[in-house]
């Protein structure tokens, strides 16, 4: 008998422990990471649509609801006609638009890319029928999506020596290339000054040729006036 006893108390126990947890308004979290909350006589289960989640995956924000209790609870149509949805990510909200599934009466979808890592929550305002809530639920976490990558894309120790010694070829050619257009730079001002300076000198030579010729024209014209006058007197004597 105390056998029996010994057996029967704890599984009894464990009973009652499981009945509290499952019937309790508290939430609930089963495998799939969906949270169940009850508000009265209805039951609001959220979470995301694919799982695991990660950022830059396109998702989608699930909510159900079903008015009863158990598995005789039953889905509500348009359930969210009167209820203000948003998503939050640390002190940031944003509203969401929820449309009812095609397949699963009582059940509505958002869709949503989430861009961060970290926890995300959906919060509710409004009422469902005659149903008041106000209430935050969080959902399951949202992972980097570079834990999917493979092979990864950056960040290995042998990629980073890769990319540095890449870097200083390209950063030795660039220098080598300014260095270079600089000299031809610095050659075509050179050509450039002495062609001036060959054009300075064959101007200053012809400057002086034409003084000089201009010199000897005046020579010339003054000795052809001399030579007019004295023969000139030389006749009228």
């Amino acid at each position: 008998m105390n056998k029996i006893k010994r057996v029967l108390v704890p599984t009894v126990f464990s009973l009652i422990i499981a009945t509290i947890i499952f019937a309790s308004p508290i939430s609930v979290k089963p495998a799939e990471a969906h949270i169940t909350k009850v508000y009265g006589n209805y039951l609001v289960q959220v979470g995301w649509d694919n799982e695991p989640v990660y950022t830059g995956l396109l998702n989608a924000a699930q909510v159900t609801v079903k008015k009863g209790s158990g598995d005789s609870a039953q889905p509500v149509i348009d359930a969210l006609k009167d209820m203000q949805i948003s998503v939050k990510y640390g002190g940031v909200t944003k509203p969401l638009d929820f449309l009812p599934s095609s397949t699963v009466d009582g059940q509505y979808h958002a869709v949503l890319i989430p861009t961060r890592v970290g926890t995300y929550s959906l919060v509710l305002k409004g009422n469902v029928e005659n149903q008041a809530i106000d209430d935050e639920i969080p959902l399951d976490d949202v992972a980097s999506v570079d834990s999917l990558n493979f092979p990864p894309s950056s960040g290995s120790s042998s990629d980073t020596s890769v990319n540095i010694g890449q870097m200083g070829t390209l950063v030795n050619q660039l220098t080598s290339d300014i260095e270079d257009a600089k000299n031809n730079a610095d050659a075509a001002s050179k050509s450039v000054s002495n062609v001036v300076q060959s054009f300075q000198q064959v101007k200053n030579t012809t400057d002086s040729l034409y003084m000089i010729s201009m010199t000897g024209i005046g020579i010339g014209i003054a000795g052809i006036v001399i030579a007019v006058i004295a023969i000139t007197r030389k006749s009228q004597t």
